[in-house]
């Protein structure tokens, strides 16, 4: 009777040593599969994250400046790698320039915005044009001398460029085309996956595109997001 008991006690002890360091080194397995795709899919991500942050800051840039009566100005910095808007309150002087908000743009070996990519020959088909954005020293006083791309929304929603002096006179109204792209690492001048921003300069109106290789149609730029569902 007592061997019965001790039989059944034994069978009911838990699990071995053995067990628990297979069942462990399972889940340190599992782990590093699940930690390498998710490394990878937000690399693949960062793309639509860098080109939502730019049209966002587009968009409130040019809502304020419709709403405030002031122009607000946007800079892309590819020096200082930030995202600037700010309120110029006025044109006369630029001593009340207010920096409203500014983020980092990612690393360029991860998202580029400097230029479009290599191999895309043509931009979104907008029925105005577009130009791709120019980046050149900076006339501001905060960032003189950086390489930068000017956006500017007067008060009527409208979006000129940065102007011939400081305080922005001799501006020309005109449409910008941003492009954010990750470089491949096989070759950095083309893009594993492109977006664009693109600015109306009569309206200020602002659409995203994403490029899609796979569209039957001769420009492969499709519409991503309403120009004004922000």
């Amino acid at each position: 009777m007592n061997r019965k008991v001790l039989r059944k006690n034994n069978s009911q002890a838990g699990f071995s040593l053995i067990e628990l360091l297979v069942v462990v080194g399972l889940i340190m397995v599992l782990s590093g599969i699940m930690l390498f795709y998710m490394a990878g899919h937000k690399k693949l991500y960062k793309p639509d994250d860098q080109a939502l942050q730019l049209a966002d800051i587009l968009q409130e840039a040019r809502q304020r400046a419709l709403a405030q009566r002031e122009t607000m100005r946007v800079e892309v910095n590819l020096t200082s790698n930030i995202v600037t808007l700010i309120n110029e309150n006025g044109s006369t002087t630029t001593t009340d320039d207010v920096v409203l908000k500014r983020f980092t743009l990612f690393s360029t070996t991860d998202v580029r915005v400097d230029t479009r990519p290599s191999q895309i020959a043509y931009g979104p088909p907008e029925p105005m044009p577009v130009p791709s954005a120019v980046y050149k020293p900076s006339v501001y006083t905060s960032t003189a001398g950086n390489n930068v791309c000017t956006i500017r929304f007067l008060s009527n929603g409208s979006a000129v460029d940065a102007g011939t002096t400081p305080t922005g006179a001799g501006y020309v109204q005109t449409g910008v085309s941003l492009y954010v792209w990750s470089p491949k690492k096989s070759a950095p001048t083309e893009s594993e996956q492109a977006r664009a921003i693109t600015v109306i300069g009569a309206t200020g109106s602002i659409r995203m595109w994403e490029f899609d290789a796979k569209l039957t149609q001769t420009n492969k730029w499709k519409d991503s997001r309403k120009s004004v569902a922000y």
